[in-house]
Order: C-alpha cells, then sequence, then structure tokens
C-alpha cells in the first residue's frame, strides 16, 4: 500500500462486501432459475447436460451457391458469422429467410475473388445415435433459404 493512500474506511469495507454478497447471490439465484438470456448472470444451459447416447443429434450449419453453381457449406472463419450466432438468431432466419443475404455479402466481403454468391441455405443436420456412435440415419432439413432476386 502506498503511504500517501489513506486506509479503507469502514463505509468502503461494507460497500465492497455487499457487492460481493450481491454478485455472488445473482450468480447462483440465476444459475438455479435463470436463462441464458441473462448474461454474465446465466446458467450457461447449453452446456450443462450432453445428449443422449441413444438418441438424435442436431447440427445447424450454412451452406451458399455461387454464380458458378457451386454449393459449399461455410465455417466461422469465412465470414465472422458463428453458428452459436446462426443457431441463436435462427428463428429471425426462419421468419426473414432475406436475412441471409447479409451473411452472402459477408462471405463476398472476405472472398474478394470468389464468384458472387447467389444463394444461401441454413441446413439442420440430425444424425442417429447408438451408444454415442453415429447409426448412418440422419434427416437434412432446409429451415431457410434465400435466392438472389427472388421476392419473399
Amino acid at each position: 500500500m502506498d503511504a500517501t493512500e489513506p486506509p479503507l474506511m469502514r463505509r468502503g469495507k461494507i460497500v465492497r462486501i455487499a457487492a460481493t454478497l450481491a454478485m455472488t447471490f445473482a450468480l447462483m439465484g440465476t444459475s438455479l432459475w435463470g436463462t441464458d438470456d441473462l448474461f454474465p448472470f446465466s446458467p450457461f444451459k447449453m452446456y450443462s447436460h450432453s445428449h443422449d447416447p441413444d438418441g438424435w443429434a442436431n447440427s445447424t450449419s450454412l451452406v451458399l451457391t455461387d454464380a458458378a453453381g457451386d454449393t459449399f457449406a461455410i465455417g466461422d472463419n469465412d465470414t465472422g458469422f458463428r453458428r452459436a450466432e446462426l443457431e441463436g438468431q435462427l428463428s429471425r432466419f426462419r421468419e426473414d429467410p432475406s436475412l441471409l443475404a447479409l451473411i452472402a455479402e459477408a462471405y463476398e466481403d472476405a472472398h474478394p475473388g470468389s464468384p458472387e454468391i447467389v444463394a444461401a441455405e441454413v441446413h439442420i443436420v440430425s444424425y442417429e445415435l447408438k451408444d454415442g456412435e453415429r447409426t448412418g440415419a440422419e434427416t437434412d432439413e432446409v429451415v431457410a433459404a434465400w435466392t438472389e432476386g427472388a421476392t419473399s
């Protein structure tokens, strides 16, 4: 402690203790009864459970089609738009698929020499698991689609 600094007064100690207790109770309470929307006081339920090893697991992906007709899935580094954001905003893309044009534009900006993107689709692939391993059974559902020039 610097010799010129006054010692912490009783009121300062009480304020710090009260703030620490409030944060602790907020974290505990929202961990038990909260939702992920209460970030940073949230239980992060996405990490708090595992999949049934004898059930179905989902994987969300974004598939683009370029002007040459090539179709390809893109990853987080292709646009800066992470898969978690895609899953978190899935309801928005379902309601307004034209929002996918913004991701197509981000891809074009990040890949200036590539052909123009003319379509985008959000796919949810479900894999059947048996003892935690894929059985080979899967479904592929397109939950939102945008095509350049198409009207909604």
